[in-house]
């Protein structure tokens, strides 16, 4: 998988142990809303989840972004793609999402899920263009979802975006 700049990446599964969880951590670390290691371990223990982590071209042992993705019966859901904050704009989060998109396909092909699901900020123009590009489309809005983000005034609410794309 390649950022921008052409350098190839690679993803891979993780799994649960400690550098994974350290790893995992220190992205969490650089976002607003992060989760904690109790949460991060208990999403790579579900069996109806998958993490995929896209590490650095220069070593694989570092960890950029990862993405997780959950299955259910009928469709599979991304349930969060996050990059490093220092490491935003290089083509990790596309490469995220097209390793989402393919899991999510294998996943078809053998049980036969219909849809791959995201939420997303109707704010975050980057990810609703990136999701777009990839043929997600709009099914409706949750208004007043997520708490606004700074700067925003305390106690305004931001909209929800629910997209979906056929993985038929």
């Amino acid at each position: 998988m390649s950022g921008a700049d052409g350098e190839t990446g690679a993803v891979r599964k993780l799994v649960l142990d400690d550098a994974t969880l350290a790893a995992l951590q220190a992205i969490e670390s650089t976002q607003a809303h992060g989760l904690s290691r109790c949460q991060l371990a208990d999403v790579l223990s579900d069996a109806s989840r998958c993490i995929l982590g896209w590490h650095a071209p220069a070593t694989s042992e570092r960890l950029a972004g990862f993405v997780v993705l959950a299955r259910g019966p009928f469709e599979a859901e991304i349930e969060a793609i996050t990059v490093h904050a220092d490491l935003r704009g290089q083509g990790i989060g596309r490469a995220l999402l097209q390793a989402a998109i393919e899991r999510a396909r294998q996943w078809h092909h053998a049980t036969g899920l219909e849809r791959l699901l995201l939420e997303v900020r109707a704010g975050n123009d980057a990810a609703r263009a990136l999701y777009a590009h990839a043929g997600f489309h709009v099914d409706g809005v949750r208004r007043g979802y997520y708490p606004a983000l700074p700067p925003a005034p305390s106690g305004t609410r931001e909209d929800a975006l629910l997209m979906s794309l056929s993985l038929e």
